[in-house]
């Protein structure tokens, strides 16, 4: 029976909320002491300075949260070296929020998405839960090769391969008795009271196609939604910063001067704020009420024109308050040192001066 795309992005996404809910259950057990896997969203939001949201372990926008953000203490635990999960459920976010928004879905799209519900199933190695979600996938080749002409779709294999490799789920390990007494707040916080800034790491969430016909309605809407995506993982984020990533989402390497300013208009007319120095948060009371920085983790220190000068700013006030003796040029130091800077060279200046102006 002929589905439509949204219906097949509708079954995988489905499929695979049925199976990340216990798949992270059991991943964190041993760390909750009995509480549910979403307080660790609730405690997470309040060390980012965020308004907790609502969330359920069978929505899939909190299990995707759960796998590509930093869980505090925790890290990243469903992950190994390559970043597997997180990259694929990076790009299922954006899937996610095209389904939320109605956007609609091309037959590409629909096998796309669920073969990044395969993918995500495959490396947390649920081989239950692979079986039924390689045959939604194959039945959206099968749309997608009859509509675009392709030639017979190879057959389904039987007895799915994939689930013959699987390792079972990745895990954190289990808790030391230690552990089991801690708090909620003190797991997902660990030994250092630094919030780590976490960027992006999503490969493709959409084909090219989508910017080369950006002044279509639809394509307009997917890239907004994206764009959305990302700032609610990065706020707040430079606006040049995150024209390149909605880029990449769609599949260009380099973004040319053309193309960022038709992304960077998109975004502008998305469901987001853009304050006075080019940074976007995903609402005007973001931007209003945040009071944290981010550290870097190491692996790629950012630019530092594109650190927010509020978060430059809330920086300061965190040094200030920590050693009110210092004078102005120690603070900023300690500041520069907290971002893993040494040098005030003309960019940093720039950024520190605006950053004083929000005190």
């Amino acid at each position: 029976m002929t589905t439509t795309p949204r219906q097949t992005v509708l079954s995988a996404t489905d499929h695979l909320a049925a199976r990340l809910d216990g798949i992270i259950a059991a991943v964190l057990a041993p760390h909750l002491n009995g509480l549910e896997w979403t307080s660790v969203l609730v405690e997470l939001d309040k060390l980012k300075g965020r308004r907790p949201s609502v969330t359920t372990a069978n929505d899939l926008q909190s299990q995707l949260r759960m796998l590509t953000e930093r869980l505090g203490g925790l890290g990243f635990p469903f992950d190994d070296e390559s970043r597997t999960v997180s990259t694929v459920a990076s790009d299922l976010r954006a899937v996610r929020r095209n389904l939320a928004h109605t956007n609609p879905f091309t037959t590409l799209e629909a096998w796309r998405a669920a073969d990044h519900c395969v993918r995500l199933l495959e490396a947390l190695g649920d081989a239950d839960g692979l079986i039924p979600a390689t045959e939604i996938r194959h039945h959206a080749f099968l749309e997608y090769a009859k509509e675009s002409g392709l030639g017979p779709a190879p057959a389904l294999p039987e007895g799915d391969k994939a689930a013959e490799t699987s390792h079972g789920p990745v895990g954190v390990g289990s808790a030391t008795a230690e552990q089991s007494r801690r708090s909620m707040e003190e797991v997902v916080r660990g030994d250092r009271s630094e919030l780590v800034y976490e960027e992006w790491v999503g490969h493709q969430a959409g084909d090219v196609t989508v910017l080369d016909t950006i002044a279509r309605n639809e394509s307009k809407l997917k890239v907004r939604a994206l764009a959305e995506e990302i700032v609610d993982l990065e706020w707040p984020i430079a606006l040049a910063r995150l024209a390149k990533l909605v880029g990449r989402g769609f599949g260009l390497g380099k973004v040319v001067s053309g193309r960022q300013r038709k992304i960077e208009h998109q975004i502008r007319n998305a469901n987001l704020f853009i304050d006075e120095h080019g940074f976007v948060w995903s609402t005007v009371a973001d931007a209003e009420d945040w009071t944290e920085y981010r550290v870097d983790n190491g692996d790629r220190p950012r630019d530092f024109k594109e650190i927010s000068p509020r978060e430059v700013a809330n920086a300061l006030a965190r040094v200030r308050e920590e050693d009110p003796s210092l004078d102005d040029d120690d603070q900023e130091l300690a500041v520069l040192r907290a971002f893993g800077r040494e040098r005030k060279t003309q960019g940093v200046r720039h950024q520190l001066d605006l950053a004083w102006e929000l005190l």
